[in-house]
Order: structure tokens, then sequence, then C-alpha cells
């Protein structure tokens, strides 16, 4: 068969692979087995399968990163005529696993973190609870044209649920552009959320302008309360009353009296004056009062006395109370237009207040024109108070003034809710960011609202035509539980015969008729329990399947699955594994995918001699090469060892004397095992060109066993190892060379000597 696919495998930063791993495997069939000595990375590379079908890329630690290295990366690729796939891992320290899953394979691992997570956690007593769910079968009903009908709708689902999103983040960015994104109203601004509000009008806009208003308050608020309008200077008792009474006029000439009313300011304080000096001369000229001048300041006297004198300095006081009044009001309006407008400017940032209109104030033209209408009354007064005027000027102010106290009532009511608002401000912002949020929502509920009834009805269309499929496959479904059981209960039969049996019903192994139930444990031996697992294991490969068609996607990866195990038992090991094809597909006719991991020499030949597997490769120190010899020898890893030493120029390093002692053991053992110890093969004659190397025995000994230094006068240097080194080599390259060939370590003798 010609070589139609290639794996690759590349590794580097996991495990013990500090430097990269990258191997291309050109391969004629996809049944692979790869020989690799202890710490030579075989369970990192399965653990990393295993994460692929596993939910766990935030439980897995970072002690999987090798320490030299700050991130670990695997890729497992594949390429077939115009197909191919990859599965990539990456992990970096104090992250979450990436895991990406191109290939479409099932990955199915058997290691002994397996074991640990399935068996031995459970006592070795099988949990059947773990199986559930139905295998879809391939007989029944074709169901073809309405999956891909379902497959139709999905996608329509798709892309109207992306147009959803689409709307979601959008307004989700305008909200993280105010700085609301710590909210807990917008952390429920989300697609699943907004597909389960009703919809309603958008005010979201006028959140928005909410939001706006309190974001753009100034630092210092002003305090609006507190206004006043001080009208006490007015009697309007007093004006009544003088314009609606008729006044005596004095005995005094019209001249006289008309002069004294216009002078009568200066003439009652010239008449002060000359009481506070009690002089006998005038206060402005200086001159002598002479009788004509005493007699006159005592007709300015009883003028004075008299009613038309008070009664005209009434009126003077009444007239320049309303001037000043006037002039109070002139400036209250104008504080009251300063806080109304300031009202207006900001009172939209607060719910309270947001629609409450200031009534208009009485403008100073009106006061201003009243006012003047009564003084007009009161200056005809003062020309003649004998006269009676009507009061209705007053009247009219009263009742002026009454609209105004009302309008300031009213005016100082708003301005108290304003200041109360004001002072909540916090809150009122808090309330404003949340609201936004909510409405951010129902804007999305309700720009979308096509989009998500017309998703909904795709939705109950796909409910229901996937409701069809499954009720016309599950005809033809079948118990994951009960055809795990089965095949479990087969695989037990055929490896431990009637020794131990699984009862399929009730999950439980017997030994005879007792149930060992968590005895498991204690009873079986540590192969039996390995190979219960492994057995496991493949029966177990049913609950990754939801249809029989699911089989072609299969991926076994099993690392050395003969662990304690004799050989009866390696031989039914080896048997299931042939028989994989037949296991999931009835017909044999099962393309079977597996990468068979093991540092069992005899194990891995076996696999090879029985053509269970095709292509054979090594994992050595960090690199995958092929196995062209298709064997291995039993110390093949330490055979390579030695060989770096002698002939490639590597150190040697603490395990090379273990490696020398572990080929000398081994021909022993084949060779001349009638010798009863090491020291004494040695010093037989087939072993004589080995004593050429007068220390081989102590690099054996001593350099194997971890003697301590203080135990040896001069422990041999590193040449000398490389010569014990060379000395095996050269031994068996003498007595039996198909040792070097079959590890693929030939070399030619003569300067090596």
């Amino acid at each position: 068969m010609g070589t139609n696919l290639t794996w690759g495998i590349a590794l580097k930063g996991f495990g013990l692979f500090e430097e990269q791993l990258n191997a291309e495997l050109k391969l004629s069939a996809s049944k692979v087995a790869i020989y690799a000595g202890n710490g030579q990375g075989k369970t990192c590379i399965s653990r990393l399968f295993r994460i692929a079908n596993q939910d766990c890329t935030t439980s897995v630690s970072d002690t999987i990163i090798n320490r030299a290295a700050s991130s670990g990366e695997f890729e497992f690729s594949f390429t077939r005529k115009n197909t191919s796939g990859s599965l990539c891992i990456k992990k970096t320290r104090r992250t979450n696993l990436s895991v990406k899953n191109g290939t479409g394979y099932i990955f199915h691992v058997f290691n002994t973190d397996y074991v640990r997570d399935n068996l031995q956690s459970q006592h070795y007593a099988i949990n059947g609870d773990a199986f559930s769910g139905y295998i879809v079968g391939r007989e029944n009903i074709d169901v073809s044209d309405k999956k891909k009908l379902l497959n139709e709708l999905g996608e329509e689902d798709k892309r109207k649920r992306d147009a959803i999103d689409s709307a979601v983040v959008q307004v989700q960015s305008e909200l993280k552009g105010y700085k609301l994104s710590r909210l807990s109203e917008y952390k429920t601004l989300t697609t699943e959320n907004i597909l389960t509000l009703e919809n309603r009008a958008n005010r979201y806009n006028d959140a928005l302008a909410k939001f706006n208003a309190l974001a753009n308050l100034p630092d210092d608020i002003p305090t609006l309360a507190g206004l006043v309008l001080d009208d006490s200077a007015i009697s309007f008792d007093a004006l009544e009353e003088i314009l609606a009474t008729s006044y005596t006029r004095e005995n005094f000439a019209e001249d006289f009296a008309d002069s004294m009313r216009r002078k009568r300011a200066f003439i009652e304080r010239g008449l002060t004056y000359i009481k506070e000096a009690e002089a006998n001369d005038c206060p402005f000229c200086g001159r002598s009062f002479n009788d004509n001048a005493l007699q006159l300041i005592h007709t300015y006297e009883e003028y004075l006395k008299g009613q038309e004198a008070k009664t005209v300095a009434a009126i003077d006081d009444q007239i320049n109370a309303l001037k000043e009044f006037l002039g109070t009001y002139k400036s209250f309006f104008l504080d009251y237009q300063a806080r109304a407008a300031k009202y207006d400017s900001l009172k939209s940032a607060f719910d309270d207040v947001a629609q409450v209109s200031l009534e208009k104030l009485p403008e100073c033209s009106a006061v201003e024109n009243s006012i003047n209408t009564i003084n007009d009354a009161l200056s005809k007064k003062k020309e003649d108070i004998s006269i009676v005027l009507s009061s209705d000027g007053v009247a009219s102010l009263r009742t002026l003034l009454d609209s105004i106290r009302e309008h300031v009532s009213n005016a100082e009511e708003v301005f108290n809710w304003f200041d109360v608002a004001a002072s909540n401000l916090k809150k009122e912002m808090s309330d404003a960011k949340n609201k936004l949020c909510i409405e951010g929502k129902y804007k999305v509920r309700n720009e979308c609202d096509k989009l998500i009834l017309e998703r909904a009805k795709i939705l109950d269309q796909y409910k229901a035509l996937d409701a069809e499929i499954k009720e016309a496959e599950s005809k033809g479904r079948r118990p994951k539980r009960q055809v795990v059981a089965d095949m479990l209960a087969n695989l037990v039969h055929s490896v431990f015969g009637t020794r131990y049996v699984f009862n399929p019903d009730g999950f439980t192994i017997s030994l005879g008729d007792a149930e060992l139930g968590d005895d498991a444990e204690d009873i079986m031996s540590d192969g039996e329990k390995f190979v219960l697992a492994f057995c496991h294991y493949v029966a177990s490969t049913w609950s990754l399947l939801e249809s029989n068609d699911d089989a072609k996607k299969l991926f076994f990866v099993i690392d050395d699955p003969i662990s304690s195990l004799d050989y009866r038992y390696v031989y039914s090991v080896v048997q299931v594994i042939r028989d994989f094809n037949v296991l999931f597909d009835k017909s044999g006719n099962l393309r079977v995918r597996f990468l068979l991991l093991t540092h069992n020499s005899a194990f891995f030949n076996m696999l090879a001699r029985n053509k269970i597997v095709q292509d054979l490769y090594t994992l050595h120190d960090g690199k995958i090469s092929k196995c062209d010899k298709r064997y291995i020898t039993p110390y093949s890893e330490h055979l390579q060892d030695l060989y770096d030493v002698a002939i490639e120029g590597s150190s040697p390093t603490h395990t090379t004397g273990n490696s020398i002692r572990q080929v000398i053991e081994t021909l022993w053992r084949f060779d001349n095992p009638a010798e009863p110890d090491l020291l004494h093969y040695l010093n037989a004659k087939e072993c004589s060109d080995l004593r050429k190397c007068e220390f081989i025995y102590t690099v054996c000994n001593d350099q194997s066993h971890g003697a301590s230094i203080f135990d040896r006068d001069q422990p041999p240097d590193d040449k000398a190892i490389k010569r014990a080194c060379l000395a095996v080599l050269n031994h068996l390259q003498d007595r039996y060379p198909g040792q070097l060939i079959a590890s693929g370590l030939e070399f030619k003798t003569g300067n090596n000597k």
C-alpha cells in the first residue's frame, strides 16, 4: 500500500519537551505504534490528546508546562489526499487552556489518568450511571432531507441572532462610552435577556437626555428657594381713608396755603433748627428776628399744627411709600427672573420638577401704572384735601399685589422642590444611569422587534422539525448504558473467561457467585485491575457516540495498556486492539485510527509481528524516528545511550553506568544463565573481550547502584566511561551483530576497537 496519509506532531513547552519536537509521520495506514523508554514523554502526549474531548480548559494546572518554559503548544495534524485537519492546544501560565479541534475526530485516550478517574477513584466498582443518552442506528427512516432543512433553519436562525447580537453590541458600546459598564443593569444587557422582554415604546432618547442633563449640571448648584417680597410699606387702608375723607380747610389765605404746601418741608426743617438752637437769629441768613419775622414764624407754626398740613404730610408719606415699593418690586422682579432662568435651565435633570413650569410674574410696568394711578389721585388730594376721590386705584393695586403674592408663593414651593431634588443629586444620577441601561435593552428590543418575531417563528419550526427527526431516529436508537454494558460483559468474558463475570444489568463484577463491589480493589491483582480498566475503556467508547456513524470519527490514543500484565492478558489486549474494526462496526469495514505508545519492547514487537500496526516509530531524546527494522531489542534504549556516548560524542550521564549494566545483564540471561551472578558471567570465557576493560564491573556495579564516592579511591573519568561503552558495543558487534542491526545502530569495528 502506498503512502497517502501523513500525521504531524509538533510539541514544545509541555511536559519534558523543553525543546521543539517536530515529527512528520508518513503512513500507509492509520494504525501507529511508537516505542519510547520511560521518561521520554509518552504520558505527556497522551494527556494532551485526552484534553481534546474533555471540558477541562479551566481545570488544567500550570504543572503541565515545562518548568523552564512560560507556555506550551501542541499540534496534531493530518493530511490525506484533499482533506486535512488539526488539533491545537495552547496554555500560558496563569491563563486558561486553549483547545481547538479541527480534525473532526473523537479522541478516546487510555492512560493511567483514565484508570484513576474512571475506576481507581471508584475502587474498581464500575458506575453504570456514567453512561446516559442514546445511540442512533443507521436503519429505519431516512431523515436526510429533514436534516438538511433543519440545518437551513439553523443557519437562518444564526443570521438573525447575529443581527440581534450586533444591535446589542452597538448599545453596549455606547453605554461603555458613558462609563456604565460596571452597573448591574448593564450586565443584564444581553441578547438572552432582551429576547425575553415584552416589546414597548422606545424611551431611550428621553433617558439619555435625562442622563446628559444630570451629567452637565454645574458642580455648585444654587439654592433657589428664599424669595421674599417686602410690601410692608404699603397701607391700603390708609390710602383708601385719605382718598375717601373730606378734610377741613384751615382759615389761611389761599396764596399762603399754596406757598406752605410748596415749601412745607423747608419750613419744617427751619423751624426745627430754630427750636434746637433756641436763638433769635435766622439759621440761614444770620439776621435777628424782628416782630414781623416772629409773627410769620408763629403763623407757620400754627399752620403746621392744623389739619391741612397733617393731611398733606400723610399724603406725601403714602406717595413715598408707593415709590419705595415700586423700587423694591423692580429689584425683586430681577431676582425672580434670574432664579426662574436658572430653574428652567436645570429642571430637566430632576424628575420631580422636570414637567413643572413657573407662572409669569406681573411685569414691573403693571405695578408702576397701578402705583402712578394712586399717586395721581394723592397729588390731587394734596391740592384740595376737602375733596373726596375714588379709591378704585387702591383696590386695583391691592388685587395686583394679591396676585403677586400668590405667584411668589407658588414659585417658592417649586423652588423648594427643586432644592430638595438637587440635594439628592447622587441618587438622581444613580437612577438615571440604571434607567439608561434599562432603556438600552428596550431600545434593542423595540428596534429588533421584527427580527425577534421572525426568529421565534424559525425556532418554533426548528423545534418541531428536530422533534420529528428525533422521533424518527429514536425508532433505531439504543441506550448507551446498555450498549456499553453488553460490550463490557463480552470483553470481560473474553479476557477473564469464567474467573470474573460482569453483570450488564447491575453493572457489577462477580467472582464466582459473590459480587465484588468496592472489594474488587483488594481482591483483583494489579494486572487484573489494569486489564479490566482497558476493557472498560474500550466499552466506554460507545458513550462518546451519538450515532453508529460517529464510529467513523474515532481516534484511539493508547498509552501502555499492558502494565503489570502477564503474557496471557497481553495476548488478550492485543486481540481486542486487533478487533477494533469489528467491535464498533459489525461489517468489519470500519477504518480504525489509533496511536499506541509503549515502553515494552516485547509488546511493540508483538504488534509489529502480528501486523496489527503497519507503521512503527520510536521516540527518543525529543525525536520521533521511523523504525525500519520493525523490531526493538529489550535494551534498545540503553544501547542508544551507549552509542551516543561512544560514537556520537555525548558526555556520560548519571544513567550511563546503569545502561551498561542493563545490556550486560540482558546478555547474561540468554547467553549464559547458569552463571550465578554478573561478576561470574563477566569472568566467563565468552566475556574475555569485556574483561580487557578492567573497570567494566566497577562501572556496572558502582555507577549504576549509586555507591558513595567515598567507597572509591579513584572513580572512572568520562574517558573511561566512554571506553566501557565502546567495549560493550564491540562485544555485541562481534557476537550478536543482529542486535545492533535491529536497533538501527550498525557501525564498523576496527578503529573503534
